[in-house]
């Protein structure tokens, strides 16, 4: 038996990154730490039908997850012409990105080296960078379930508002 290591784990530093949306402007990582709470998730693409349902369950809750203090950041190896239909189909309100090269998908140990794609995966990161939650599937519906992630989500922002209080 062996345990699997993986270098992005809970309590681990998320790692920075900078890919372009999908109408090819830059977007970092970084640039969310300290003033949000980040969903980074990982999607297979338009063309998976789970993927879809998952992206239209996000975008459904958005308006409760900004309320929360939570952006989101999808990412999908797919090409930017199918990131961009992808997202203006479903009229996601939230950062799409393309990581047609793999690079962040590999970063983020979501790398499927059998299909040479991505597998399902969300991570939690708080406002100081800190990886909460991690959640890989290895085949689709094997998503991060949404009722955990708000209940999460509450408490990172409950959290947040506790010690704000405490230091006024």
């Amino acid at each position: 038996m062996y345990k699997l290591v993986l270098r992005l784990d809970v309590g681990s530093q998320a790692e920075d990154f900078t890919l372009n949306d999908f109408t090819g402007k830059p977007f970092r990582l970084g640039d969310l730490m300290g003033k949000a709470i980040v969903f980074l998730t990982f999607y297979r693409g338009g063309f998976d039908r789970e993927s879809v349902r998952y992206l239209e369950e996000l975008a459904g809750a958005y308006p409760r997850l900004r309320e929360l203090g939570v952006e989101v950041v999808a990412v999908t190896p797919e090409l930017p012409e199918k990131a961009r239909a992808t997202a203006e189909a479903l009229r996601l309100p939230f950062t799409a990105l393309s990581d047609p090269g793999l690079k962040v998908t590999r970063q983020y140990d979501v790398y499927d080296p059998e299909e040479e794609w991505c597998w399902p995966a969300g991570f939690v990161i708080g406002r100081d960078g800190t990886v909460q939650y991690a959640y890989r599937g290895v085949s689709p519906p094997n998503t991060p379930p949404l009722p955990y992630l708000l209940k999460k989500f509450e408490q990172m922002s409950e959290q947040s508002q506790g010690a704000t209080a405490a230091a006024i």
